[in-house]
């Protein structure tokens, strides 16, 4: 007798399937995490070496002007030169001189060349189009999309003019400080394409603030609240304010200032609850009203605000930040408070335990 092998029923056959996407879902967080680790072990080791080589050059500068050491000539066959690259042209050599170009862009933009600042601009337009190189740096920019973002809508010959000439004020303002005008060239242009000299040694603090932010977040993940915690820290102290704002109408900034504004608050925000949770009142309201500064309708902010001072016994102060959420709130959304910020107004009313 044969025996007749049933086909499983549909309901076995999604079981299957869902027990399979449940472990493809559990490989893929195992390679998300496994990812984020090797991101944030290489991201410390670029940022330390760059640190390192950001100190060390400052060393070497301060080292050659007090005299303490001579320049040191790296061309084939000169005194102190390696035997073994005598064949080298002059064209392979090294070189001799690169500098550190030190960017501040949250806040108002600063530009530093060995610790220098510029001492001022030519034109708006060479600052702006330093801006720009600098948010997209690591990538060669074609002069049509950065005619387009530095001069929109404008005829392609007289915008190419523009370019050149804001290109040729910024090589001169950089190169310019501390005198070297002629040491060495800031901005390249090669097959229609713009792009910062490789050689030179870049720190932006944009690039720090989102890597302690990415850090930060890394080791809250991994449990390790206290070190994420000082990363946050880090972080928000590098945010002088929000990112180009004497640039508010370039039109391409707009969604990277929004985006590191919301990164900012993020990071107030985590700072305010381990503050509270830790009975650290001032500093959590500080972070408050930082907050606060950057975003008005925040009523997180207002709620901790609200249990802080009613804590240090300051009860009044706690009712006149409800009062001023409420006006806030009012006036911008026009909504009422939300209910659970409702409920902690009441609750200081009648005396009752926050």
């Amino acid at each position: 007798m044969e025996l007749e092998i049933q086909p499983k029923a549909p309901v076995d056959k999604y079981e299957d399937a869902v027990q399979l996407l449940k472990l493809l879902q559990g490989d893929f967080c195992y390679a998300r995490t496994a990812l984020q680790d090797l991101i944030i072990r290489f991201s410390e080791r670029e940022t330390l070496a760059g640190e390192q080589l950001h100190t060390i050059s400052h060393e070497i500068e301060d080292m050659q002007r007090s005299g303490t050491i001579r320049n040191v000539d790296p061309r084939p066959g000169s005194a102190g030169g390696h035997p073994s690259r005598r064949a080298l042209s002059k064209a392979q050599a090294p070189p001799q001189y690169a500098p550190v170009l030190e960017v501040y862009c949250l806040g108002s933009f600063q530009a530093r060349v060995d610790r220098e600042a510029t001492a001022q601009w030519r034109s708006t337009k060479a600052r702006s189009l330093l801006q720009y190189m600098i948010a997209r740096r690591g990538h060669p920019i074609s002069r049509e999309l950065m005619m387009e973002a530095l001069w929109p809508g404008c005829d392609p010959l007289l915008g190419n003019n523009n370019l050149k000439a804001a290109a040729s004020a910024l090589r001169h303002t950089l190169a310019s400080v501390q005198g070297k005008q002629d040491s060495f060239c800031w901005i390249l242009f090669q097959d229609g394409n713009y792009v910062i000299n490789p050689n030179a040694h870049l720190w932006c603090d944009v690039d720090q603030f989102e890597y302690h932010w990415n850090a930060g977040r890394y080791l809250e993940n991994e449990g390790k609240v206290a070190e994420a915690l000082r990363e946050y820290e880090t972080a928000e102290a590098l945010y002088q304010g929000d990112y180009l704002e004497d640039s508010l109408y370039e039109e391409w900034t707009i969604l990277r200032r929004e985006a590191l504004k919301d990164i900012y608050l993020a990071i107030l925000s985590r700072l305010g609850d381990y503050t509270m949770q830790k009975s650290h009142y001032d500093s959590c309201i500080l972070y408050c009203q930082k907050m606060l500064h950057n975003d008005r309708c925040r009523e997180d902010a207002y709620q901790r605000l609200m249990v802080c001072y009613t804590r240090l016994g300051q009860r009044n102060r706690a009712m006149s930040w409800y009062r001023i959420c409420e006006k806030t709130i009012k006036a911008e959304l026009d909504v009422e408070p939300a209910p659970d910020t409702t409920l902690i107004y009441r609750k200081i009313l009648h005396n009752e335990r926050l």
